[in-house]
């Protein structure tokens, strides 16, 4: 019994470090196909992309590619965007470095805080930079701005003037698109399921040897055949008694 709640105990614990894996993984912001940034540099600009969609519940990515295949521009950049996020709100910016073009799509209320010449300046930011580490990171400098203040020219839809209160208020951690937290507990229970399950049907495995009402059972046949028989002393005790004298005839 206690070695069933032992393993139950480490499955449950398995299952656990699974969830908690699970929810510490880092969404991919930015898609680099044509393998321009290192790992370091896309993740220090993941991280930036993270805080903004925390911050404002929008989500902003950028990608770098040599190329859209056979889709179109547009299919590429609402397709790329849809494999990377589930959340409904946010702008992609592709880079085609291989023909030299740019195309966006933007998703949901993101375009409350992005218009065309929001855009373009942020294009413009990145195409101008030496580096396309920095470019991206600019790109994302302008994102917090417009996400924080609207686009700097004062409007966010073009002609259309922005006022305070207009934007939609920032998410808070728990209202943030994705998996919701009440996962977690669901998670471990179907857990400690799955685990009891497991070592109940091991342990059942183990019982195949049952008490039996006749011993000849535990036996193997043939093997008790008795050939021969004999009694063996270890010790021997001797008692030495006088034998009494007969009395003289008179």
């Amino acid at each position: 019994m206690i070695k069933k709640i032992f393993a139950v105990i480490i499955a449950a614990l398995i299952c656990a470090s699974f969830v908690f894996s699970a929810s510490a993984y880092t969404q991919e912001y930015v898609i680099d196909y044509a393998d321009k940034l290192s790992s370091s540099e896309i993740e220090e600009l993941d991280a930036l992309a993270e805080k903004l969609e925390a911050a404002y519940g929008v989500t902003v990515l950028f990608c770098i590619t040599e190329g859209t295949g056979d889709v179109t521009a547009d299919e590429f950049s609402s397709g790329t965007y849809g494999d990377y996020t589930d959340n409904e709100n946010g702008i992609i910016i592709v880079h085609d470095d291989w023909n030299k073009a740019y195309f966006t799509f933007i998703s949901g209320n993101a375009d409350k805080y992005f218009s065309d010449a929001a855009v373009d300046s942020m294009i413009d930011a990145y195409d101008t930079n030496e580096s396309y580490y920095g470019g991206i990171y600019a790109c994302y400098e302008l994102a917090e701005e417009y996400l924080e203040n609207g686009y700097s020219g004062g409007y966010v839809n073009d002609g259309e003037p922005v006022y305070a209160g207009e934007a939609d208020e920032p998410k808070t951690e728990n209202e943030k698109d994705g998996v919701s937290i009440i996962w977690l507990p669901v998670s471990l229970l179907i857990g400690l399921l799955v685990g009891f399950l497991i070592i109940n049907g091991i342990a059942s495995k183990n019982k195949s040897v049952k008490m039996q009402e006749n011993a000849t059972v535990y036996t193997r046949p043939g093997s008790m055949v008795i050939t021969g028989s004999a009694d063996n002393f270890l010790y021997n005790n001797v008692e030495r008694r006088e034998k009494p004298k007969q009395a003289e005839k008179k």
